[in-house]
């Protein structure tokens, strides 16, 4: 074990009470028992925020070790022992704190509190008793999809791959090496795929129950307000699959048309299409700027100096502390995610990394919603003013992908560095059809699917949505079943309705990066200063903030692509 892996075991570790409810139950029954005036809820509420901090640190830190040992069923035994013997308890008791919160008379929510004080009200009315224990079997549903995606294996040549060592291959100039590996990727989906259609199936079952007994007509409608989705409906987000479909996807059959001929490809298929990383149109090797989590830690850490020294102390922090886990390995979900552990104010990074250049944009995403949960963490006392509403909480994160574009002459040399540019400005254009197919496949599973929708309908509507999104990937001569599992994606599974976000939060990323190229200092200046907001502001209020408006029309979406095609010329 590297002494990184000691240090990020070391800073995972709980005490063995943390899985017992009753380490936390007579600290929750002193604030349900205490006497409240208006006067005494500041000081009360710094206590149940404490607490909560507690609590939340726990199950963070739990989840995060069985993420990180999908094959310990040890590891995965503790973990869910606190799903099922703890959260439930503690939400009932979460309940009853609101619901003593909202009883006091005369109490008027101070201004930093006051948009959380409504989200407790609404929360309070969404809140049904038959919910908490449906929620304990949702997440372990959750969590046979990690643990089922965890341990997947891709044998490529004889050799044993993690995914994303086999997703690597995918960047290869050779076309046949391309395709090997992705045949060998999607023998091992398909392997996988009965399995996670029944996880599915279960989940479509658990999550349309939450949705009746709160008294939702659908699933949809239950997410809206479980997510507190005030600034938007469904019918704005129709509107953004349209303009997606009128602006972006031509756009992108273009520019995807375009490496075809370059390339002298007569079309683009399947494994010549990786919306993360276009290939290169000159058919060099990928950029490899290192080799393993430690040089990828130091070359991203000088970047970080360059475009501020607070931020690369923040980093530091984070290598010296346990607080990042790169490396990809056997037994390790695949995906890549900023964790947070509230008491000490502490971001942890997970990753899977191979040498990639993406890799390095992936890692300076995550880092900036580590420092999301800094600024926040900083300037906000109160563990539910942190971090801030899903439609910003992205930005961030993709803010910091452009922000260090301007740092990197220490990672390649001018002509790669102009490669690397230009595969992220592409990777913008690309992914935006990939985020509204994403989001209009979740609003006809939750709103319009029939009663007993099966795993053929979910297959057939996806493949119709693939067909509109991405008519520019060939799939002449190839089983159509593959193409129609694509809705196998960690979000559909892990996190219903979390992905437009993604969408919106690109868009400001971009406007962002527009200001910063004539005045790079006060870009960051407002990027840190809505940081610092954390969820104690509107989601208008917090683009505003950043220097951006909060829009995902089709104007606005025609003027940013019309931006990035500038970029791209250049």
């Amino acid at each position: 074990m590297t002494a990184q892996l000691t240090r990020v075991e070391r800073k995972l570790d709980v005490s063995s009470g943390a899985s017992s409810w009753d380490t936390y139950a007579g600290r929750y029954d002193e604030l349900l028992g205490a006497e409240l005036t208006a006067a005494d809820v500041p000081t009360w509420l710094q206590r149940w925020s404490a607490l909560d901090a507690e609590l939340q640190e726990a199950g963070a830190k739990l989840s995060t070790h069985a993420d990180l040992h999908t094959d310990d069923d040890a590891v995965q035994a503790r973990y869910q022992t606190f799903v099922a013997t703890v959260m439930p308890p503690a939400t009932r008791t979460g309940q009853a704190l609101i619901e003593k919160l909202l009883a006091v008379p005369d109490y008027t929510p101070a201004a930093d509190f006051a948009l959380n004080y409504r989200r407790f009200r609404d929360a309070a009315t969404l809140f049904r008793e038959a919910n908490v224990d449906l929620e304990v079997t949702h997440q372990q549903q959750r969590n046979r999809h990690s643990v089922i995606t965890g341990n997947q294996k891709v044998t490529l040549s004889g050799e044993a791959l993690t995914i994303p060592q086999a997703k690597q291959r995918l960047d290869s100039p050779d076309r046949q090496e391309r395709e090997d590996a992705w045949w060998a990727l999607t023998v091992s989906d398909m392997e996988v795929a009965p399995e996670l259609d029944a996880v599915m199936l279960d989940l479509i079952a658990t999550r349309r129950q939450l949705a009746r007994n709160a008294d939702e007509g659908n699933y949809r409608g239950y997410r809206w307000k479980q997510l507190d989705r005030v600034d938007y409906t469904p019918a704005d987000c129709r509107a953004f699959h349209g303009a997606v479909r009128e602006e972006v996807v031509p756009l992108t059959t273009e520019l995807v048309g375009g490496l075809a001929r370059e390339l002298g490809l007569d079309s683009i298929r399947p494994w010549d299409y990786n919306r993360s990383n276009l290939l290169d149109p000159s058919g060099r090797e990928a950029l490899k700027p290192f080799t393993t989590g430690a040089e990828l830690e130091a070359l991203a850490r000088e970047a970080f100096a360059g475009v501020d020294p607070d931020l690369a102390e923040r980093f530091d922090r984070m290598r010296g502390g346990g607080l990042l886990d790169l490396e990809s390995r056997p037994g390790k979900m695949t995906h890549a995610y900023c964790q947070y552990f509230p008491v000490d104010n502490e971001p942890f990074v997970l990753m899977n990394v191979v040498g990639t250049a993406n890799d390095l944009q992936v890692l300076f995403h995550e880092v900036g919603h580590a420092f999301h949960g800094f600024y926040s963490g900083d300037a906000q006392p109160l563990v539910w003013n942190r971090w801030s509403p899903i439609e910003f909480v992205e930005i961030p994160s993709m803010a910091m992908e452009f922000l260090t574009l301007d740092h990197l002459g220490h990672v390649f040399n001018d002509e790669e560095l102009a490669r690397y540019r230009r595969s992220q400005l592409q990777g913008v254009v690309a992914f935006l059809p990939w985020a509204a197919q994403m989001d209009a496949f979740q609003h006809w599973l939750y709103a319009e699917a029939p009663a007993e929708v099966g795993i053929a309908d979910l297959d057939a509507r996806w493949l119709e949505l693939d067909k509109t999104y991405h008519p520019f990937v060939n799939w002449d001569g190839l089983d159509e079943g593959i193409r129609a599992k694509g809705w196998q994606y960690y979000h559909i599974f892990q996190a219903p309705f979390y992905y437009i976000e993604y969408a919106m939060c690109y868009l400001a990323a971009v406007g962002i990066w527009r200001e910063a190229r004539s005045d790079a200092a006060g870009a960051l200046e407002r990027y840190r200063a809505a940081l610092r907001l954390g969820n104690a502001s509107g989601v208008p209020e917090l683009y505003r903030a950043a220097g951006v408006e909060f829009r995902f029309d089709r104007q606005h979406i025609q003027g940013l692509m019309a931006f990035l095609q500038e970029q791209l010329a250049l």
